[in-house]
């Protein structure tokens, strides 16, 4: 298995990141990795998705783990396995929150994916999670 987690800190309360991070269809207003994204239904437990990133294939996923307001699961097949993603919300201090995203490619795809993917993937979710504060506070 291949993990790693990428974290910031910014202005915000825990409901508004919540609010801005859950609303799969409007990711590309703020992800610059996201040029497509949707849910085939409301953001619950077993919903799945579809995301597409700039110059890479789409790709499926599904919800497989939520506490509202504070930590939510994805996961995505790939040959050989799937890729979780742990997204989770804490507060820092007052007006402030922490919001970590954890990845991990579970199965054969592993190797394969830290040497061509990796690095570049793990760049994208910290400018991402950039993004999202700077949404929040516009």
């Amino acid at each position: 298995m291949y993990s790693f987690q990428c974290e910031a800190a910014f202005d915000a309360e825990p409901a508004a990141v919540w609010k801005v991070w859950t609303d799969v269809s409007r990711w590309p207003e703020w992800d610059l990795t996201k040029e497509i994204a949707r849910m085939d239904g409301p953001f619950v437990l077993g919903a799945s998705g579809w995301a597409k990133q700039r110059g890479n294939l789409g790709g499926t996923f599904t919800i497989t783990a939520i506490e509202p307001g504070r930590r939510w699961v994805s996961e995505c097949p790939v040959p050989l396995g799937k890729i979780v993603f742990n997204h989770l919300i804490e507060s820092a201090e007052p007006g402030r929150v922490r919001v970590t995203k954890s990845v991990d490619v579970v199965g054969g795809f592993g190797p394969l994916f830290r040497l061509t993917f990796g690095a570049r993937m793990r760049r994208d979710i910290t400018e991402s999670l950039e993004a999202l504060g700077r949404h929040i506070r516009d």
